[in-house]
């Protein structure tokens, strides 16, 4: 599945720059919720110690409660900052899932069109177009999740516990694997997000999908993989400060500057190979479901899969 998917991304460039795309944003977004976090946290601090000299010069500061001492202190943390971290983040989320709706918009005119067909400004056009639907996806999704981490903190003990816990890693499981079959209705169909739920719904009741991500275990390897990646940088900066400190071994600066510049491409590369491998997959998948949906039920099993997951399944 993952070297087809490769294969179909190497035969059309553009299927892979919106992931590209993504890497650069992610790290913008950190960067800007880093900054912002810091720079709160910075006024925060001078604005306290600016309290706590008048407090200690009037001899005012006397308990916790005390109008005039540390009880306003929380007010410096007031709800417009974490307003504008939850901005930050949701702004951040929608990014990720316009692109990925890109990625899912250019796969399907490959597969359904052939390689080259999809057009990035159209791709985009579209998901543009279906960003109402992909909010309301975003909410349910913090819903479905927010709900998990209730049932977790509510658990009991024993095997009322452990049977709290098991709904909850379900409804989270579930949500995910829905969640990215919702978003191919959205983009590809041009539905409403209820109507992209219904369309999912359908998916799974007519059991038209026949295989699972676990099956596949595309997520498995490509954490693998990026997990290794970033094993080697972690290990590559061990080895420096143990040649540096040990052995007294000093790497030339142009030196150092390129191995930092080849694995920062390389972690690029991985990760937007990731996440364009999953878009890629989910695609695939409700494809197939579209086409097994067409025929009845005894023709399905000569239904074709798309490519890459075909390669996957053989």
């Amino acid at each position: 599945m993952i070297w087809a998917s490769i294969r179909m991304g190497a035969q059309d460039h553009r299927l892979l720059l919106p992931s590209i795309i993504t890497v650069f944003t992610n790290l913008f977004f950190a960067a800007l919720l880093y900054v912002t976090a810091s720079t709160k946290v910075n006024v925060t601090a001078c604005a306290v110690s600016g309290k706590m000299g008048q407090l200690i010069n009037s001899q005012q500061l006397n308990t916790n409660l005390d109008p005039s001492g540390f009880g306003n202190i929380g007010s410096l943390m007031n709800s417009d900052t974490m307003m504008l971290g939850a901005s930050i983040v949701a702004v951040w989320w929608l990014t990720n899932r316009f692109l990925e709706g890109v990625t899912t918009a250019l796969v399907y005119s490959h597969l359904t069109e052939g390689s080259g067909s999809g057009k990035f400004s159209i791709a985009c056009q579209a998901v543009f177009s279906s960003l109402p639907a992909i909010v309301m996806l975003g909410a349910a999704t913090l819903i479905a999740k927010k709900l998990a981490g209730w049932m977790r903190d509510k658990r009991g003990t024993g095997m009322l516990g452990f049977g709290v816990n098991f709904l909850a890693q379900v409804v989270e499981v579930f949500w995910t694997l829905a969640g990215h079959l919702i978003l191919p209705a959205i983009v590809i169909e041009g539905t409403s997000f209820w109507g992209a739920m219904k369309r999912a719904d359908r998916i799974a009741q007519g059991n038209l999908l026949t295989i699972g991500v676990g099956e596949v275990g595309v997520d498995a390897i490509c954490r693998a993989v990026s997990g290794l990646v970033y094993f080697i940088g972690v290990g590559g900066l061990a080895a420096h400060i143990y040649l540096a400190t040990q052995q007294n071994i000093e790497l030339p600066a142009p030196v150092l500057t390129m191995v930092a510049l080849a694995w920062a491409g390389l972690v690029v590369i991985v990760t937007a190979a990731s996440l364009y491998i999953r878009a890629a997959f989910y695609t695939c998948l409700y494809v197939w479901a579209i086409e097994a949906e067409s025929v009845e039920a005894a023709e399905r099993i000569n239904i074709t899969a798309p490519a890459p997951l075909a390669h996957a399944l053989a």
